[in-house]
């Protein structure tokens, strides 16, 4: 079981389940459901739940500086667009929580907090710092919005004419308003529900801040780009708002007698932090952070940049977040996900650690609940893998144990350049132009496992002659793959044709710990979609 409490001494290790949006109320609405939303997580290797507050504007407990969510009734009209919006599953899972509170005065939020103190869990709230979730629903008056957002849209991010840029308004954060309102919701919280911790989670999400630009129309593009979301000169704004709340943390602290820690999640590149108005160089030179979460949007990737942010970031304990979904083939308006196996996890945590991150955090395990039926008919919902928890909170005990690495691949329905770092895969090759990509494993004993690379086409070639290299060391020869995955992925929902797969076996002796560069060689030009190292004991 883990501790009640960690010590922060800047290399705390942690391995955090964080609860985003409303996901734990998946499993179900009743008390019972609820508290089994924590109990799967004791007498493991998690030592920290992080349960988020809110998705858009309001939150999921009964709030005096906010609103419980669905506390207000919604029109037939409303209810539909949030189920085709959200998906049946996920616009129903919140419905139970107002009516636990509004029926039997049962605080979901409470019963968390109390059962994660009962199983010896470290309790952090995770803030949505501006989530714009079905917001402009009923011309700003949806079920995720709270009275200060209906009775302010003058403080809403928009262009001078009024115009809306993103379908979805989020909140300014050069309004000192907003950040009072903010900041008020974050100590109602660490308050009333007596936390251990605080966590900013600026991926949820971008823009804070107008642009740098007074001359702008916004357009009603989702996806951020230059210039409308080009806010580098609101950076200080953002800085002093976390010295005030570190200054609010640091009070509740002294009044209770013990420390609060606060952390906040960010892109997952300190130029794409500055370029949205965030500096967490400045956040770390002022003393408001105890440790800062690297992470990508929504996509699982190996390739985190950790060792810059650690260089630049120096003292700061800099941790990993782990996503849930390898990617998705979009078809017909459907995606096709490829949901992370455990031995997806286990590769991509080792990796983490490999690039020295102190700490990890599980993010969005829960989603894998929410999958629903696909155009055939087929239902993908499942559990997560708790066997996990039982290994990947140490790099000692994820020893020996089957992973899969990948080279990080684009999935492109988030591919969010402007703030986060840039996949390799898909990439061509020629007879002329080798594909040379990163691959970051953490296998200290990689002579004694047994190794297979496979790279993967996006079309089937005949007649083609490959050959792969790991750090200049050819490996191989090709064979031609005998199953669609190198492990078994029942929730892979368009695994890759045979006639696209080659594998190659691989001598551990030419691996490296950390940082590994994977060399494809072919007689034609082609297309690869696809890197990976599956490890095993022989």
């Amino acid at each position: 079981m883990a501790t009640t409490t960690l010590p922060y001494d800047g290399s705390a290790h942690r391995l955090i389940y964080n609860y985003d949006g409303w996901g734990a109320f998946l499993r179900g609405q009743t008390p019972e459901d609820v508290r089994e939303s924590i109990d799967i997580l004791a007498d493991s290797q998690i030592t920290t739940v992080m349960l988020s507050p809110n998705i858009g504007q309001s939150v999921n407990y009964p709030s005096d500086v906010s609103e419980l969510c669905h506390w207000r009734p919604l029109s037939e009209k409303t209810q539909a667009i949030l189920e085709k919006g959200m998906g049946p599953i996920f616009s129903k899972l919140t419905y139970g929580v107002g009516d636990l509170w509004r029926k039997h005065g049962i605080d979901s939020y409470r019963l968390m907090v109390d059962r994660a103190r009962e199983h010896g869990l470290e309790v952090f709230a995770s803030i949505r710092m501006n989530d714009v979730h079905m917001v402009e629903l009923d011309d700003g008056k949806g079920p995720y919005t709270d009275p200060f957002y209906r009775a302010h849209p003058e403080w809403r991010l928009l262009s001078e004419k009024g115009h809306n840029p993103h379908g979805a308004l989020g909140l300014n954060y050069a309004i000192p308003e907003v950040r009072a309102h903010r900041l008020a919701l974050m100590e109602e919280l660490l308050c009333r529900y007596d936390l251990d911790g605080l966590d900013l989670d600026f991926q949820r999400g971008s823009p804070y801040f107008p642009p740098d630009r007074s001359d702008l129309e916004w357009d009603n593009s989702r996806m951020p780009y230059y210039p409308r979301d080009l806010a580098e000169k609101s950076a200080p704004i953002m800085t002093q708002f976390l010295e005030e709340v570190r200054a609010m943390t640091q009070k509740l602290a002294a009044e209770r007698g013990r420390d609060i820690v606060v952390s906040a999640r960010v892109p997952s590149t300190l130029s794409g932090c500055r370029r949205v108005g965030l500096d967490p160089v400045a956040w770390h030179q002022n003393g408001s952070l105890d440790f800062l979460t690297v992470a990508r949007f929504l996509h699982i990737y190996f390739d985190l940049p950790l060792e810059e942010f650690r260089r630049v970031l120096s003292g700061l304990s800099i941790h990993a977040c782990i996503e849930h979904t390898v990617g998705a083939s979009y078809e017909n308006g459907h995606g096709y996900s490829r949901n992370v196996s455990p031995e997806i996890y286990r590769g991509a945590i080792a990796a983490a650690y490999a690039q020295g991150a102190a700490g990890i955090t599980l993010y969005n395990m829960f989603v894998f609940l929410g999958y629903g039926l696909d155009p055939n008919g087929k239902d993908w919902s499942h559990l997560e893998p708790k066997e996990i928890f039982q290994e990947v909170g140490d790099p000692q005990t994820l020893e020996g144990t089957d992973k899969l690495y990948l080279v990080d691949a684009t999935f492109p329905f988030f591919d969010l350049r402007f703030f986060d770092s840039h996949a390799p895969l898909p990439a061509g090759v020629t007879p002329d132009s080798p594909l040379m990509v990163p691959l970051i494993i953490g296998e200290k004993d990689p002579v004694n496992r047994q190794m297979t690379l496979r790279v993967v086409l996006d079309e089937p070639k005949s007649d083609l002659e490959m050959a792969v290299q790991l750090n200049g060391y050819s490996q191989g020869p090709a064979s031609p793959a005998t199953t669609p995955t190198l492990f078994e992925e029942p929730y892979n929902q368009k695994p890759p044709q045979l006639e696209c797969c080659q594998d190659f076996i691989v001598d551990g002796s030419n691996l490296f710990y950390g940082r590994n560069e994977v060399a494809v060689m072919a007689s034609a030009p082609v297309t690869v979609t696809s890197i990976e190292l599956a490890v095993t004991d022989p």
